[in-house]
């Protein structure tokens, strides 16, 4: 039986997560990894960057050289005009983390701190043509292509304040859906939760898997390993964690 689940409101889809980065301190071991397991696209960009082609939207990159207790992944938010958004954080009480920068054959990008101190990222890049909408892959709802950045969960030390902060500044929609937990939607692209529970993992990128318990043996198989056996949801979704040869901890979405 397929549950019908609570529809988030939908964001203006004028600023959509267009980019994930993820760390990859063994760069050459996850390119393969995520390239056999999960169909991306490797492409190498530096000694310590990847840039990753997925199916459907947000593209990827692998960064290597990231210091210990960074999060394992940075997903970045697109505006048409940097500076002046990354203006508007800080006016909003979000700190730089990492100065704009023009990176060549990319953009320009920067990171901030949100006020609990997770980390996000703005870019210039932007997709060809209108980002498509990617709601929560629960329930009836589409689901998306198999190896596609599905949703991203990042910590909120208040959920209700984090929804307010990314209303105001990205136009984003936000609905509490369980204790602890928000879910957001930016209106194209994927979107995610907010959760408050565990700051000590403050983001995880989940990848869709139309069947998470073959994809974790493979994962295990390929050199990752699983982190729990699969959380079935009856008519909503089946959840799945791994760390990659990186040590990079993901998750999977399936149904």
């Amino acid at each position: 039986m397929t549950i019908e689940m609570p529809q988030v409101p939908r964001g203006n889809g004028q600023h959509p997560i267009t980019l994930v980065v993820i760390s990859a301190n063994k760069l050459a071991a996850s390119a393969a990894f995520y390239a056999k397991l999960f169909g991306w696209q490797i492409q190498p960009m530096s000694p310590e960057l990847s840039a990753a082609v997925l199916p459907g939207i947000p593209a990827a990159a692998l960064r290597a050289n990231v210091p210990a207790g960074s999060p394992a992944m940075v997903p970045y938010i697109a505006v048409p005009n940097l500076d002046a958004a990354l203006a508007r954080v800080v006016a909003a009480g979000g700190t730089v983390e990492w100065a704009p920068t023009s990176v060549p054959m990319v953009g320009k990008l920067a990171r901030f701190k949100d006020p609990s101190g997770t980390i996000y990222g703005l870019t210039t890049v932007t997709m060809p043509g209108q980002v498509p909408h990617m709601p929560m892959p629960f329930g009836g709802n589409p689901k998306p292509p198999p190896g596609a950045i599905c949703s991203v969960e990042m910590y909120a030390a208040d959920g209700a304040a984090a929804a307010h902060f990314f209303d105001e500044l990205f136009g984003w929609g936000a609905l509490a859906t369980m204790p602890q937990y928000m879910a957001f939607d930016p209106g194209a692209g994927p979107g995610g939760v907010f959760q408050s529970h565990t700051p000590a993992m403050p983001a995880v990128a989940y990848l869709w898997a139309t069947d998470v318990e073959a994809k974790l043996a493979e994962i295990e198989a390929a050199g990752g390993k699983r982190l729990s056996e699969p959380m079935r949801l009856p008519g909503v979704a089946c959840f799945g964690y791994f760390k990659d040869p990186s040590d990079t901890s993901m998750g999977l979405i399936g149904p």
